[in-house]
């Protein structure tokens, strides 16, 4: 073996571990979604602190789901807007059967108006927020 065959070898071996599959199958790509909601205005402040512990919840114990943003639109504060990044379809099909996901949807059946989701196809996703105490679940 020559000195430079050594030298690529040793690199590649730290580049890819063999815990890296580096011929494995492509993985499925990441399913994003975007749910349009209409809120009971009555009930806007209740429906927001029970979206927040559900997001929250989703983010730090399901490892599928990648990002759950929430927005208001502002001259609409009724008018809900969630992004919604998952792993894999199938990390979404396990989301929606969550005990927590299932809790949400209970508690804010009256509280939701009109609900519409939108499939979408990811063209980049990108985010850069650095977690205020390091843990992976950073909601801001």
């Amino acid at each position: 073996m020559t000195r430079l065959t050594a030298v690529a070898t040793i690199g590649a071996i730290m580049l890819f571990p063999a815990s890296t599959a580096i011929a494995a199958p492509a993985e499925e790509p990441p399913y994003v979604r975007i749910a349009e909601l209409e809120i009971d205005p009555r009930k806007l402040d209740e429906y927001k602190q029970i979206l927040a512990v559900e997001q929250e919840a989703s983010v730090r114990e399901e490892p599928g789901v990648v990002m759950l943003h929430s927005v208001a639109l502002k001259d609409r504060p009724n008018h809900i807007r969630l992004l919604e990044v998952y792993a894999s379809r199938r990390a979404y099909e396990a989301h929606i059967t969550s005990p927590h996901f299932l809790r949400y949807k209970q508690t804010t059946a009256d509280m939701v108006l009109s609900l519409n989701l939108l499939d979408t196809d990811p063209i980049l996703l990108c985010a850069k927020i650095p977690a205020k105490d390091g843990t992976a679940a950073n909601c801001q």
